[in-house]
């Protein structure tokens, strides 16, 4: 559960779910990254000709979460238990954790712990080898879908 804290000492944060180099799904992230740099936000969002959707959309979802990763570890500093109690979106929002499996009940957290459950729940999605396969070809989003 401490993906984001347990290793604060060492004051970088480094996303652990990572696209091997020299692969497939690299070369995809390599052509979203040049797009996304174009300006032209409509080319950097649409699928390359001849590639798989659900490939696309996998390599694009673990991009993401790498970035709000890396973006949240600049803040771990001043986001703390002591200064951030409470997880919220300004005095009308207040946000409680529950994953429907291990916490069924919602619970109120600190926001570096919210951001802590929230994080490690995405990143068991992301290492759910039923969700986003590791090899080629083989992605797809349905569970038990034979296809």
């Amino acid at each position: 559960m401490s993906f984001l804290f347990g290793s604060r000492s060492s004051k970088t944060f480094k996303p652990k779910k990572n696209i091997p180099e020299g692969s497939h799904q690299y070369e995809l992230l390599k052509h979203a990254e040049a797009t996304l740099g174009s300006g032209n936000l409509r080319m950097a969002v649409m699928l390359p000709e001849g590639e798989d959707l659900n490939e696309w959309v996998a390599v694009n979802t673990v991009d993401f979460f790498n970035q709000i990763n890396m973006l949240y570890g600049t803040i771990t500093d001043f986001c703390t238990e002591e200064s951030c109690p409470v997880m919220s979106a300004g005095p009308k929002y207040e946000y409680h954790w529950a994953d429907g499996t291990n916490i069924k009940k919602p619970i109120k957290c600190s926001a570096p712990k919210y951001i802590d459950y929230l994080m490690t729940w995405v990143q068991d999605q992301l290492d759910d080898e039923t969700l986003f396969p590791s090899k080629i070809g083989i992605i797809n989003f349905c569970k038990g879908d034979p296809s």
